[in-house]
């Protein structure tokens, strides 16, 4: 199975690229906000609230929560999903919140709002400085 993994990898990733996004250490975390590009140009922007590791990473899933119209959503993005294009990290805060998944966010004051307003303010600021 070792093998079968390591080629399914090899053909989903061949940069190594997502590998390096789902890493424990220098990779994702709960709590950051990335974007996700699909092949046919949407694209999707959220906070993460829990990564989904697979066995070898080849069944690893991220899940994002966003506001559409006002209304919080989460979307479950397979990691290896062969019609991803891109996915960037818009945002990573100085200092995380606590727990690794943070479905205690939903409906309560730390609930994301308007996430790419929030990156552009962040953004500017950072530029000030």
């Amino acid at each position: 199975m070792t093998y079968i993994h390591k080629q399914l990898l090899s053909k989903h990733d061949p940069t190594g690229k997502r590998r390096e996004l789902l890493n424990y250490e220098t990779g994702l975390r709960a709590g950051d906000i990335i974007k996700v590009t699909y092949l046919d140009r949407s694209d999707v922007t959220g906070r993460i609230i829990a990564i989904k590791r697979g066995q070898r990473n080849l069944g690893s899933n991220i899940l994002l929560r966003t506001k559409l119209n006002r209304v919080g959503s989460e979307i479950r993005i397979p990691a290896y999903n062969p019609n991803i294009r891109n996915i960037e990290v818009l945002y990573k805060p100085e200092k995380y919140m606590p727990r690794a998944a943070h479905y205690y966010i939903r409906e309560s004051r730390r609930d994301v709002d308007d996430v790419e307003a929030f990156v552009r303010r962040q953004n500017g600021e950072k530029k000030k400085r």
